[in-house]
């Protein structure tokens, strides 16, 4: 203790340096206080510690170290000497830190070595750590390695360099140690992290071994880039940046903007060579020596030095002497070509540094290129391409143009190719207008030359310029180029790729793909706990944003693109998987759990179930989120009882564990099926409802509230217990407050509706409570969705947002948020913002007012009259105030509102500004379109002299820019024309109104600094408010036009008031507010767009022209009407003559903007939609402005002059264009479509007609490329052009028609109907009868299903126009309905609906004309009698035409009606009269004849217009158009659209686009074979050789849909029930069977038939053949065969059920069943001749409650109450568990006894069985599978062979067996009966087990027998014995389905009466009775 005492009182100084460990120890804890207690970085207390810091780090003992280690790091981060002791310190922790065994010693050591990194001395640190890794210890390299790779992750590449490391590697992956090479590896893999492929070229010096082990972990790293993570003192700014990104959404990342900069050069990182010293003595001497070895010798030696990727640099003058000497003169070709390839490696290994020497190199090259070797021309290639990076172009520009006017070809050739490839590393700057001309000209004479090389490679050069500059830069050099050249120029264009100088695709190259593909991964793998803050901005999508696109938009758009409504954004990086087998479920589950754990959970013993989850409870904690099989142990988890427990502590247990999956396992939505059911049936438990709850959230969490959302509210919209329907309301509620609103407002609105009309209170209750909660999030919005709900009920949701009003929504506390990344986070943010306001107002139904606004109004507006223009008034306020709520179409409203708020009446000025409120309030967001016109006149009410209309003009002005912004204003110029107006009452209400609007607004355009000069005249107004209101405004204008520009505008003051105004600016300036980061953003656009100064360099222009240009070269910029034009006119700066002339030698038309992107600019309303009655100001300029951008001034000027000789020059120039500039033309079809429906609004004739000329030719063209016109291109013409129908002049009207022609065939008739409707609004009734004349055309070629929206609504529209006044509309509305008459019956009159007895009387009349006029024609020979074997029509829809049904067929059932919508009718023959069917001869030998397959049919069609359905806009329109021509009367057009659509069957690919037609395809199909049947068989006029090739189409359509897994499945049952009627029918139709080729088509029939039965839906085909034989036995003329067939295909499915059963929904086949059993119950059937039918249904009864057991009774959800089939059910059940019961034991011991016979078959036996089987089958290799087969029996004589047996018929078992008799009978010695005991034949028919069993069986013959007697008329003699039950089945080969057995029903309803088989029935005795028939046959 004494001790103790003594060295407490030394200073703490000494104590750090005692003997005493303890004081010691003392000594660091005080002087770690003390360095923390200083607060002067700069104090001289660090100085006296400075030199101790080694001692303090190399303390001896261990406890004490740490503590020193503490006071070090204190001292490091306070200090400001600390940096001066980072060498000796960090060396000392290296070599007794790093080493030692306490882990928080090493921690602190290390942590150390990091301080000393922040505070600037990285390179020290990086010096000593590189020392220690040659230290002989391991541990201490293992701990300077792990510092090196830690200092490269937080502080980055930049801070510590990757190159002094790399030469370090090779040796330390070689290390003895395994811990050093370990962590080696982890270092390189840190490494590649920051410089990515720029590592690999280093790492030539590694083992191959270790250099595929670190490729493959190269691969599992993380596709982002990193970020650094700590920073150094000097970088604070950096970091402060970064996380204010963070914060904002950034995620923490860097600038992207900055990746190409962060590159990593693989170059800089090599070691440099120095060659020169290396090379060989007597170089010189032997590259001149006479023999060419040994100037090979020293060239190839020289080749491997220069093959070193960098080399030093040095005097190489003499030695590229040398080189360019062998290159140019020597005469060994093989040394030429060593030389160039040591040029070339010279050059690559210098870069830059071979400058001076790149120019002697390219002239002798394009000198050498006359050589044709490719083993030369190739090295001179590399060479040139090396040599050119250390010059430019400029510089070998001579020897360019001089080479390529050579005499050689070759060298032409080569210089053009050198010339491409050197235009491809450059850029606009590089490039310069100079060269360009200069190249132009040299190689468009070489386009000319006479080889073909020459010109390919002049045609790739100058696309390869073309694609660097742009088009627009080069079509001045080319205008005598021809329009084939120009072609293949713009081809090279589009195929050339951009490189970087060093030879590397350019990321913004014509291959910039590289760049999406690169940032495509990276939201997937942003971390889930950013900020909430950015998920708004990260479900907008990119590509809403105007101005030029961003590096990342791409990127944004892929990622963000698919949920921009609804925040499902949130979902976009959730897990999804396929749906596990039942085996892959039970094997993963039973491989994270045991066998035992998971039989307890289905244990009947609640005690048992308890303690198996609670074991998986614990097992599942104790794994991670990749070990845990999701998907399996959840199906597990809810297999029964599963999720519907009845013990609430098991059920918790269940929940709670479905939760944790959700939380800590891959979640995807295919494991929430399998349980969100069953959770929503526990929702409203009184004891787990909460742990329902929270579990639901946690799944939200997973996946995304919108998707759970969803699935929840539906789930309990269908729930009975109306608790579980109000809990899973009031958890949603409760979910949007936990997650935010990001779910789907529409559908739960509509869900919110059906709740209110429940009858439970709770359930009301809940949705109103949920209505408050969205209230929070969408405001008043919200509230206008149920205006139309009672009034009631109103009330009581106006009280529940009473107590939400005013609150703010509270902030996400869970759930998946993706971050905005990237450098414009705030712009997505605000724009986010606005676009889910947008989506909120859209919520709300709007009414369309602008037919409202008649002309005859606007006059009235404008009336002389005041009292008139105030009542006009008064009726546009009812108008609006009537609507609410309105669209944005105001028709001429606007300008008459513009001129009426300048009247020089008051009172009438005040009514308009009220309007103007009133439409603001209406329209929301909508008054974005009209502002521009509004707004202006808005702000001259500024100037009245009454201050209570200026306050309400104020007012009015206020609530339209809170509707969008003051952008519009600012670009029309509105301010700027207000504040030169030298009114005080205006300028003062208007610099207050931008005083109070300014400082909160986001950055206004560049025009907004023109206001400035105004501003500052304010400040010296004589009016003293003015003067006031502008010194206010100064610094809200400041905010947004910067300091520095109202600088600049006080130059121009006069110096008397220059020092007053700058004294106001100066102060204003003090408070001027941090410029905001997003402002910094907002001019990123005008940077963007400088590459398109390239014609105008000159930057000493007005701000004003320059900001003009900048915007009009921006396609993505939006046109402001009114403003370009006057502009361009100020700014257009003056131009020479020489200018102009080489502005009008340019081409008339240009690709600049793409139309998609005006489509884009349409789609986000940027501008107007092109929508109006009359031509007004603001579209002309709209679409001048668009056009400027595509056409040339010399076009423009023609196109837009006043003077309509000039329209016509311009049509003239477009016709030409047509040929010459086709693509062109394509582009800008939009805009020119736009600009002939303007022309249409002249009356000047030859205009007119030379207009529609060109309208022809233009749609002959379209229509030649099958060119299909979009939407938006249709909407903006077709309106127009129907109005021009209606012209007066005969001339026009018949061009017009022609067009109409035309139109059809580039779109879609159906569409154009609509179009054609609305025509007939019109008051011309010109118009009217031309629109009713192609009306009916259009029904009287497409059918009645043409008629748009319905055929209801059409016809009845076309109907009312029969009372016209007028006789020729009355006569074409007559017209067309009688045309709609011939094709519906008398069923035309449920569609017009009742006429007045007049119209009536005039429609009788037509008809009964038409009707004669078709009769009198000559009659036709009476149609061929069918049999009447199927039912009548006994009830259709009303939207489906009533057509007679063929013979054969049997009706539709009501259900049918799902399909309305793909209805195509079908004109029907009506004249036949079915007839008794006649007898038919039959060959009865043909029963004994073996049955062919038909020949493969190859289907000649007639040639087919290529169908772009991959690659068309409207893929889904041409589709639907190609279908509907499948049902044309004309069979050549049928087989055509047959054709197309079997195009795109073929491809698997394109198939996919068919999967939303199937339906409509099978529909089309099916009523077109009906035609067939009903039409072309039975019309001599069509020839047969026709209908057999339709008939072959038709099938083999369907075979190919049919053989498509994803299309066969989509097949609806009322579909698959209409095509299996008109196939039967088919099958039955005796007048085939004359015709030659008509056997092959009925075998192809029923070949079609059975591969629907197969192939299709399997509860589909299933359900539709059960409702079509309910047809049938309902049916009286249904024939007997046609029921017979129909059960015949029920009797194969029968036969696949045990394959099938767990595909099949089971609830929807019992209630067909159900249905069919209730129709016909069982009492009913004694009384019928034959009870087959219900036989049939119940052996499927049967069958599916043997292969289910009791659980069939599960599957009655839909049948309430009892019925006769749960009874039947019961039996079944009853009768099979007796019969259970009794053989139970004899099972028992049968199984024993096998089990001890025979063993298990191995997975190898098994195959090798299955191998030889399938030899056995084969016609081929029967004999060597037996003896196979054989073999196999004697190795394994217990192996089991009866699984592959019993698949196959007794016949193919028998033969086996004989088979291996023989096989032992030959090798036992003895002589077999024959070969294989089997005839020839009957090996045949073993190749088909199936075809022999069914044909060579007794009951087979008996069966035909029967069959063969009732058509001959005879009775069937049934025999006592013959009562076996045969297996129900349909023939699988191509012959008739005429040999199928019925079956007979299962027990227990009539129990067979004997079980013996008659199978031995004497052969020769069914012989002689067919012979006997056959003779009574041919007697």
């Amino acid at each position: 203790m004494g001790d103790d005492s003594e060295w407490m009182k030394l200073p703490i100084e000494e104590k750090c340096t005692h003997k005493v460990w303890r004081a010691r120890l003392t000594g660091y804890e005080e002087v770690t206080k003390l360095f923390a207690g200083i607060t002067d970085e700069k104090s001289p207390e660090f100085s006296k510690y400075a030199g101790l810091l080694k001692k303090f780090v190399t303390d001896n003992n261990a406890v004490a170290q740490e503590k020193a280690l503490d006071a070090v790091l204190v001292f490091i981060e306070n200090a400001g000497i600390a940096n001066k002791t980072a060498g000796e310190v960090v060396s000392a922790v290296i070599a007794k830190c790093l080493n030692v065994s306490r882990q928080k010693t090493k921690e602190k050591g290390i942590e150390i070595i990091m301080m000393y990194i922040e505070v600037e001395k990285a390179d020290v640190v990086q010096e000593c750590l590189i020392q220690g890794l040659e230290n002989k210890q391991p541990k201490i390299v293992v701990g300077c390695v792990q510092c090196l790779r830690m200092a490269l992750r937080d502080f980055s590449n930049k801070i510590m360099p990757i190159k002094p490391l790399m030469k370090f590697l090779p040796k330390l992956l070689e290390d003895r140690d395994k811990n050093v090479r370990e962590e080696t590896k982890l270092l390189v893999i840190e490494i590649h992290r920051w410089i990515g492929p720029a590592l690999k070229p280093m790492m030539t010096n590694f083992k191959p071994l270790q250099v595929s082990e670190l490729e493959a972990e190269f691969e599992k790293q993380p596709k982002e880039k990193p970020h650094q993570q700590r920073f150094m003192k000097s970088q604070q700014d950096l970091k402060a940046k970064m996380e204010e990104q963070a914060a904002e959404g950034g995620g923490g990342a860097g600038d992207d903007g900055d990746e190409e900069e962060d590159a990593v050069d693989a170059y800089e990182m090599m070691p440099e060579v120095d060659i020169l010293s290396q090379l060989p003595k007597d170089y010189y001497d032997k590259v001149e020596a006479k023999k060419w070895q040994e100037r090979k010798e020293v060239l190839e030696a020289l080749q491997k030095l220069t093959d070193s990727p960098r080399i030093a640099n040095g005097d190489f003058g003499g030695l590229v002497k040398t080189l360019i000497k062998v290159v140019g003169k020597d005469t060994n070709v093989m040394l030429v070509s060593v030389g160039a390839k040591c040029m070339a490696g010279l050059a690559n290994g210098l870069r830059k540094k071979y400058a001076p020497y790149s120019l002697y190199t390219i002239q002798v090259i394009l000198e050498k290129f006359k050589e044709k070797k490719q083993t030369v021309v190739v090295p001179l290639r590399e060479a040139a391409d090396a040599a050119f990076v250390g010059t430019t172009l400029d510089a070998i520009s001579e020897d360019l143009v001089a080479a390529l006017d050579n005499k050689n070809p070759s060298i032409k050739g080569e210089t053009a190719y050198f010339l491409t490839r050197c235009f491809a590393r450059s850029t606009l700057g590089t490039l310069p207008k100079k060269l360009l001309k200069l190249f132009c000209a040299s190689l468009l004479k070489t386009c000319n030359d006479t080889v073909p090389d020459v010109r390919e490679r002049s045609y790739e050069a100058l696309g390869m310029a073309m694609k660097v500059v742009s088009e627009k830069h080069v079509a001045p050099f080319l205008v005598d180029v021809d329009a084939i050249k120009m072609q293949k120029i713009q081809e090279c264009c589009q195929a050339a790729v951009l490189l970087t100088m060093y030879g590397e695709p350019r990321s913004g190259g014509a291959a910039a793909a590289p760049k999406p593909k690169k940032e495509e991964p990276k939201p997937v793998q942003r971390p889930s706990t950013a900020p909430a803050k950015s998920t708004s901005a990260s479900s907008k999508p990119a590509a809403s944003k105007g101005g030029p696109a961003k590096k990342k938009v791409p990127a944004k758009a892929a990622a963000k693109g698919k949920d921009k409504k609804g925040g499902a954004g949130e979902g976009s990086n959730e897990f999804t998987e396929n749906v596990l087998s039942d085996d892959a479920v039970e094997e993963k589950a039973t491989a994270v759990l045991s066998t035992e754990t998971v039989a307890q959970l289905a244990s009947s013993n609640w005690k048992e179930r308890l303690a198996g989850m609670e074991k998986i409870a614990t097992t599942l904690k104790s794994l991670s989120k990749d070990e845990i099989p999701c998907q399996a142990l959840l199906r597990t988890l809810c297999k029964k009882p599963g999720l519907k427990d009845t013990n609430f502590q098991v059920l918790k247990i269940r929940v709670e564990v479905a939760g944790f999956l959700a939380k800590n396992a891959k979640f995807s939505r295919v494991s929430a099926e399998y349980c969100l059911s069953d959770l929503v049936d526990k929702a409203g438990d009184v004891k787990n409802g909460a742990a329902v709850q929270e579990t639901l959230s946690c799944i939200a969490e997973a996946l995304s509230l919108d998707f759970v959302g969803r699935e929840v509210m539906k789930l309990a919209s269908e729930q009975k217990n109306p608790k579980n329907n109000s809990e899973c309301m009031n958890w949603l509620g409760n979910a949007i407050k936990e997650f935010g609103f990001k779910i789907n407002a529409k559908p739960l609105v509509v869900q919110i509706k059906k709740s209110f009309g429940a009858t439970n209170p709770a359930i009301r209750t809940s949705a109103i409570n949920l209505v408050g909660v969205m209230y929070l999030y969408m405001g008043q919005a919200v509230r206008t969705c149920f205006e139309d709900e009672k009034a009631a009920l109103l009330q009581q949701i106006d009280a529940e947002i009473e107590k939400v009003k005013g609150e703010k929504p509270p902030a996400p506390t869970r759930g998946p948020i993706v971050p905005a990344g990237g450098e414009d986070a705030d712009e997505e943010d605000e724009e986010a913002g606005e676009t889910e306001e947008s989506n909120m107002a859209d919520l709300i139904p709007r009414n369309d007012v602008g037919e409202k606004f008649t002309p005859e109004l606007m006059a009235e507006m404008a009336d002389k009259n005041w009292k008139i223009r105030k009542e006009s008034l008064e009726k546009v306020a009812a108008i609006l105030n009537e609507a609410k709520f309105i669209k944005a179409n105001l028709g001429p409203l606007p300008e008459s509102i513009k001129i009426r708020l300048g009247d020089s009446n008051k009172v009438l000025v005040n009514m308009t500004i009220a309007i103007c409120l009133t439409l603001a309030n209406n329209m929301g967001h909508h008054c974005k379109h009209h502002i521009r016109v509004i707004g202006p006149a808005l702000i001259g009410c500024f100037g009245d002299s009454k201050p209570a209309l200026r306050a309400a003009a104020v007012g009015a002005l206020n609530a339209w820019v809170e509707q969008c912004n003051l952008v519009p204003l600012v670009e029309v110029e509105a301010i700027l024309d207000a504040m030169r107006l030298e009114n005080p009452n205006l300028r003062q209400e208007l610099l207050g109104w931008l005083t109070e609007k300014l400082p909160n607004h986001k950055q206004l355009p560049p025009e907004f600094k023109q206001c400035v000069p105004l501003l500052l005249n304010c400040l010296e107004d004589r009016n003293g408010d003015v003067r006031k209101k502008a010194q206010e405004a100064l610094l809200p204008f400041m905010v947004h036009v910067g300091f520095e520009s109202m600088f600049k505008a006080t130059s121009k003051m006069k110096p008397g008031s220059k020092d007053t105004i700058m004294a106001l600016i100066e102060k204003a300036k003090a408070n001027l507010p941090a410029k905001p980061q997003k402002a910094k953003k907002a001019a990123a656009p005008v940077k963007a767009s400088s590459p398109e100064s390239y014609d105008e360099p000159d930057t000493g222009k007005p701000s004003r022209p320059l900001s003009t240009a900048s915007q009009d070269s921006v396609p993505d910029s939006k046109p402001a009407a009114g403003k370009t034009a006057r502009g361009k006119a100020k700014s257009a700066p003056a131009t020479s003559k020489k200018k102009k002339e080489e502005e009008d030698l340019g081409p008339p038309m240009n690709t600049t903007v793409p139309k998609e992107q005006r489509f884009k600019d349409e789609k986000n309303m940027k501008v107007l939609k092109w929508n109006f009655i009359e031509v007004r100001g603001e579209y002309i300029e709209q679409l001048r402005t668009q056009m400027e951008k595509n056409f040339s001034k010399t076009m423009i000027d023609l196109l837009f002059h006043s003077d309509f000789k000039c329209h016509t020059k311009a049509i003239e120039t477009l016709i030409k264009c047509m040929e010459s500039q086709h693509d062109a033309t394509m582009v800008n079809l939009d805009i020119i479509l736009k600009w002939f429906t303007v022309r249409f609004f002249d009356t000047n004739p030859s205009m007119l007609n030379k207009a529609l000329e060109y309208l022809r030719l233009l749609f002959t063209m379209l229509t030649e490329e099958d060119y299909h016109l979009v939407e938006y291109e249709a909407t903006s013409f077709i309106p127009y052009l129907i109005i021009k129908v209606g012209d007066s002049k005969d001339g026009v009207r018949r061009d017009v028609r022609v067009l109409f022609k035309l139109l059809h065939k580039v779109y879609p008739a159906s569409k154009t109907f609509s179009y054609l409707i609305d025509g007939l609004k019109s008051k011309n009734t010109k118009q009217r009868m031309e629109c009713l004349e192609e009306l009916g055309s259009l029904i009287e070629a497409y059918g009645i299903t043409i008629c748009q929206p319905s055929p209801g609504q059409a016809l009845k529209t076309i109907s009312g126009q029969i009372g016209n006044r007028d006789n020729g509309v009355r006569n074409a509305a007559l017209n067309a309905t009688v045309v709609a008459h011939t094709i519906l019956g008398d069923n035309l009159y449920k569609y017009t609906g009742p006429l007045n007895d007049k119209d009536q009387d005039l429609l009788d009349e037509r008809i009964k004309r038409s009707l004669k006029n078709k009769s009198a024609q000559p009659q036709k020979a009476q149609e061929e009698s069918r049999p009447k074997t199927a039912p009548q029509q006994p009830q259709r829809s009303a939207s489906q035409a009533t057509i007679q049904r063929p013979g054969t067929a049997i009706p539709k059932s009501a259900s049918s009606n799902s399909v309305k919508k793909f209805a195509i009718e079908i004109e029907d023959d009506r004249t036949s009269q079915p007839e008794i069917p006649k007898l038919i001869q039959y060959d009865l030998d043909e029963i004994f004849q073996p049955v062919k397959l038909p020949p493969t049919i190859n289907r000649n069609r007639p040639p087919s217009p290529s169908l772009r359905m991959a690659k068309s806009t409207d893929a889904a329109t041409t589709i639907s158009m190609v279908i509907s021509q499948i049902t044309s009367a004309d069979i050549t057009l049928c087989i055509q659209a047959l054709a197309q659509i079997d195009e795109v069957l073929k491809e698997e690919g394109r198939a996919e686009v068919m999967v939303n037609h199937v339906d409509q395809l099978l529909l089309s199909v099916s009523m077109q074979l009906k035609m067939v049947y009903s039409t072309h068989m039975g019309s001599k006029s069509t020839p047969k050789d026709n209908v057999i090739r339709l008939y072959r189409c038709l099938l083999g359509t369907l075979l190919a849909l049919f053989q498509n897994p994803s299309l066969s499945a989509k097949a609806s049952k009322d579909i698959l029930k209409d095509l299996i009627n008109n196939l039967v029918t088919i099958l039955l139709d005796n007048r085939l069977v004359e015709l030659e080729e008509g056997a092959q088509v009925v075998r192809s029939v029923n070949v079609m038939v059975v591969k629907i039965v197969e192939k299709a839906d399997h509860t589909s085909i299933m359900s539709a053949l059960i409702r079509l034989l309910q047809d049938c036995v309902a049916s009286e003329i249904c024939s007997g065969k046609f029921l017979e067939l129909i059960m015949k295909c029920l009797w194969k499915i029968v036969r696949m059920l045990p394959e099938i059963i767990n595909d099949i929904n089971l609830d929807c086949i019992l209630l067909d069943i159900h249905m069919f059993m209730t129709a016909f119950p069982g009492s009913t059937w004694k009384s019928r001749p034959n009870d087959l039918p219900i036989r049939t249904i119940r052996t499927i009864l049967h069958s599916i409650s043997k292969l289910q057991g009791a659980a069939i009774l599960n599957h009655m959800t839909m049948i309430d109450g009892n019925s006769e089939m749960r009874s039947y059910l019961s039996k079944i059940l009853k009768f099979t568990g007796a019969q259970n019961g009794g053989m139970e034991e004899e099972d028992s011991r049968a199984q024993r006894g096998s089990a001890q016979k025979q063993k298990r078959l191995t997975k190898s036996t098994h195959d090798m069985l299955a191998v030889i089987f399938k030899k056995i089958g084969s016609k081929e290799n029967t004999k060597e599978g037996l003896n196979d087969l054989y073999d196999f029996k004697k190795k394994y004589p217990d192996a089991d062979l009866e699984p592959f047996l019993k698949k196959s018929s007794q016949f193919f078992q028998t033969y086996i067996e004989r088979g291996l008799n023989s096989i032992e009978q030959e090798r036992e010695g003895k002589q077999p009966t024959s070969e294989t005991g089997y005839t020839k034949t009957d090996i045949q028919v073993i190749s088909n087990p199936a075809t022999s069993e069914s044909t060579e069986e007794p009951n087979v013959y008996r069966q035909r027998l029967r069959v063969l007697r009732a058509r001959c008329g005879l009775d069937n003699i049934e025999e006592p014995n013959n009562t076996e039950s045969s297996k129900p089945e349909i023939q699988d080969t191509d012959t008739a389905m005429i040999t199928d057995v019925p079956p007979t029903s299962a027990p227990p309803d009539d129990p067979p009466a004997s079980m013996t088989s008659t199978s031995s029935a004497d052969f020769s005795e069914l012989k002689m009775r067919l012979e006997r028939i056959k003779r009574l046959a041919n007697s």
